[in-house]
C-alpha cells in the first residue's frame, strides 16, 4: 500500500482495509466530536447515560468509537464510578474461531447437497443454456434472410422474377425515350415490335 493512499485510508489512527469502513469511521468520528462536545465538564452520571444510550443504539462498531468508549469509560472512573457498574463495550465481530460451544455465534444449519444431483442439475443448466443459444441463432438466421437482400434459396424466384421486371420497365421507358426522340427529328424507324 503506498502513502497516499495509507494517508486516505486512516482514521483518527486506524488503517482501514476499505473505503467503506473509512466512510463508516469518519461519521464515527464526527459523532464523537459531536457528543464531546455537548458532554464537556459533566458529571459522571450524564457521561454514565451517554455511554448506556451508545451501547443500546450500537452506535459504534469501528475502533475509532470502541476507542471513544474506552476513553468514556476512563473518565467514568476518574471520577468515582466503580469499574463493576461500567457495563463492557461489545464488540459485534468474532476474533478467534476455537472459542467455546456458548461463545461461538450461532450459524444457520445447512444440509449438505448430494453430489450427484448437484452435477446433474449443472448438467441440465448447460443443456439449457446451450438450446438458448442455438435458439437465439436460429432466430438470428431467420430474421438476417427476411431482411438481406442478396437472394436465398428461400426467396430465389421472387428475387429473379422483380429483378428481370425492372430491367423490362427499364427497357419500355428507354424505347418510349428513343421513339420520342425520333418523332422530333423526323426520322422514320424500322416497324414496331410487336411485345408479349
Amino acid at each position: 500500500m503506498d502513502e497516499e493512499t495509507r494517508r486516505e485510508y486512516t482514521v483518527n489512527g486506524f488503517l482501514f482495509g476499505s473505503k467503506e469502513d473509512v466512510e463508516l469511521a469518519n461519521q464515527e468520528l464526527s459523532t464523537v466530536r459531536f457528543i464531546e462536545g455537548k458532554i464537556q465538564n459533566r458529571r459522571a452520571d450524564t457521561l454514565m447515560s451517554v455511554y448506556q444510550g451508545a451501547i443500546e443504539r450500537k452506535m459504534f462498531r469501528t475502533p475509532v468509537g470502541y476507542a471513544y468508549m474506552h476513553d468514556l469509560q476512563k473518565k467514568m472512573a476518574s471520577m468515582g464510578v466503580k469499574t463493576d457498574s461500567i457495563p463492557g463495550i461489545p464488540l459485534y465481530q468474532v476474533y478467534n474461531s476455537n472459542l467455546d460451544d456458548e461463545l461461538k455465534p450461532r450459524r444457520e444449519i445447512t444440509v449438505p447437497k448430494r453430489k450427484k444431483k448437484s452435477a446433474i442439475i449443472r448438467m441440465n443448466r448447460n443443456l439449457i443454456i446451450v438450446n438458448i443459444i442455438l435458439a437465439l441463432m436460429i432466430i438470428a438466421l431467420f430474421v438476417i434472410n427476411i431482411k438481406g437482400s442478396t437472394p436465398t434459396v428461400l426467396n430465389y424466384r421472387n428475387a429473379l422474377e422483380n429483378e428481370y421486371a425492372s430491367w423490362e420497365q427499364d427497357l419500355k421507358e428507354r424505347e418510349t425515350k428513343i421513339r420520342e426522340k425520333e418523332r422530333e427529328l423526323n426520322i422514320v424507324s424500322s416497324p414496331e415490335h410487336i411485345t408479349e
